[in-house]
């Protein structure tokens, strides 16, 4: 399909720029580990694998390497409200990352927990990169050549860039932070001077906010081995130039900072990489996804609720519109993967699947036509109260045996299915009636006796029971779309559901008729 094929066509921009390059073309993704991992994090390793895959099929006879940079020498600004220990965090507000201990016991720093979570899950789905740490980068002196060329054209970076802040904030503009000596902050530090001869700069601690304090420590380093830290805009130009980096996608609220990183590093002496801009993700509600807010999706949700297969189509779709990311909503995000399982060729190199089965572990067999989706499984699952995963897929193989032609996909789903379910229901918002839709509860009665009539007949199907829920509908003329979500708000407390005559087909005449009763009994007790 025509919109899957942006990756193939940043090959073709790759492969017009590196021409000539006999080396490995380098690809870059950047992480700050100032919060837990959330999707977006996993998005940009995602998405620019697509792209290299692309790349490699197109141009098998080249090397090439993904870069996955964790900015973890960064100053830590403030405390994410998703982490735990916030007293033993604030004193350490100021510090580097990677000197600032692990809210959660289980490692050397902050920012080591955060980088082993981001690696766990980018290794449990196998995909290739090398790692490289802010820090270690800085500490090993492998920063260290292009921090002297930084030193060296320090007026002209300087010039070009006060000229994009305030002109109050100029005259102490630097691009180097020196980590003070005395209380190892990195945040509260200011250039008072550059000793471009000796690569070194006097600085003073004198950065004091509501929530960082200074030591007001004054002193002289070295730029070198990771006395001082650049600020990001600089870091960024400075990992192309040192990396060699080819090609970097960033998010949409980056694209001055890119432009202005690309003229950094032109002064640096090196081609700037080829960058690609990408729209936000949005929680349920239209707000930006946040680390330190934690909304959205995080990756340990991900892995127990859904394939992640679901995750990379979601991804692999149109990364220039603004999309919605949020647990409400994932059991349709879900739904749309098993529907290209059933719709698209895997072998297209322009389908989502074939870019999915480049990264996924689990190559999934050709789906054959059918009613089960994650949404019907949800629905399902919140009446099976006593319920598992076993038991789910049970009803659901019973009701359409070509399932168990795919048994490990679905057996996976009604285990993701059974935790989303589970972890969902005391968090789920339930739906009430609304009072002018109550004077349909006689019309509900008539259909709950019309099911119970054709749950006696031995031939009853999932299309019987739907065209009973249209006959209820038709003969009185009420209006389809208002019936419809009347029945999902009466039956299951939702606006919205799956396919009526597929749920009470799988769940049977005992499970629907408690679906009514219960069903009546809110409706009385709601009036009085």
């Amino acid at each position: 399909m025509a919109k899957y094929n942006w990756p193939h066509q940043e090959a073709k921009r790759i492969a017009s720029r590196t021409r000539s390059k006999q080396s490995e073309i380098i690809f870059e993704t950047g992480y700050g580990p100032s919060g837990l991992p959330h999707i977006g994090t996993f998005a940009e390793v995602a998405r620019t694998t697509f792209v290299m895959n692309a790349f490699r099929h197109a141009h098998p006879e080249k090397p090439i390497k993904l870069v996955a940079f964790s900015d973890d020498m960064d100053g830590m600004r403030n405390i994410p409200e998703n982490v735990p220990n916030h007293d033993m965090l604030a004193p350490h507000l100021g510090a580097s990352l990677s000197a600032v201990p692990d809210p959660y016991g289980d490692a050397q720093s902050y920012s080591a927990n955060m980088n082993s979570r981001l690696r766990h899950f980018l290794d449990h789905y196998g995909f290739q990169y090398e790692f490289r740490s802010s820090t270690e980068c800085y500490r090993t002196g492998v920063f260290n050549e292009g921090l002297k060329n930084i030193m060296d054209n320090y007026e002209q970076i300087r010039n070009l860039f006060i000229n994009t802040i305030s002109p109050d904030k100029r005259d102490a503009w630097s691009p180097f932070f020196p980590v003070c000596q005395q209380c190892a902050k990195i945040n509260t530090t200011t250039v008072t001077e550059a000793h471009a001869d000796d690569y070194e700069v006097s600085y003073h601690c004198n950065k004091t906010d509501e929530e960082v304090s200074s030591c007001h420590h004054q002193g002289r380093v070295s730029i070198l081995d990771g006395n001082v830290k650049v600020g990001w805009k600089v870091d960024w130009a400075l990992r192309w130039h040192v990396f060699g980096v080819d090609y970097e996608m960033h998010g949409k609220d980056l694209i001055d900072s890119a432009k202005l990183s690309s003229k950094i590093c032109s002064i640096l002496g090196t081609k700037s990489p080829i960058n690609y801009k990408y729209e936000l993700f949005l929680d349920e509600n239209g707000a930006k996804i946040s680390k330190k807010i934690g909304n959205g999706v995080s990756m340990e949700q991900w892995q127990a609720y859904a394939p992640v297969e679901a995750l990379l189509l979601f991804l692999l779709e149109d990364p220039n519109k603004a999309r919605r990311m949020g647990l409400s909503i994932l059991p349709t995000l879900v739904d749309n993967y098993l529907k290209a399982l059933r719709n698209e060729d895997q072998n297209q190199t322009t389908s989502a699947l074939w870019f999915i089965n480049q990264i996924s572990q689990h190559k999934i067999a050709e789906l054959k036509p059918s009613d089960v989706t994650y949404s019907l499984l949800v629905n399902v699952a919140e009446n099976l109260h006593d319920g598992d995963a076993e038991l789910l897929y049970d009803y659901a193989r019973k009701y359409d045996a070509s399932i168990a032609e795919n048994e490990d996909l679905f057996r996976r789903l009604c285990t993701h299915v059974m935790a989303y379910t589970r972890d969902m229901e005391d968090a789920g918002v339930i739906v009430k009636v609304s009072p002018e839709d109550a004077s349909l509860f006689p019309q509900l009665i008539e259909l709950r006796d019309e099911l119970n009539i054709l749950f006696q007949q031995d031939d009853v199907s999932a299309e019987n029971l739907q065209t009973t829920v249209f006959s209820i509908a038709k003969k009185y003329d009420l209006n389809q779309r208002d019936w419809f979500k009347f029945l999902y708000q009466c039956l299951l407390e939702k606006n919205q559901g799956p396919r009526l005559g597929s749920l009470f087909a799988m769940l049977g005449r005992e499970r629907v008729e408690k679906l009514f009763d219960d069903a009546v009994r809110r409706h009385k007790a709601a009036s009085g």
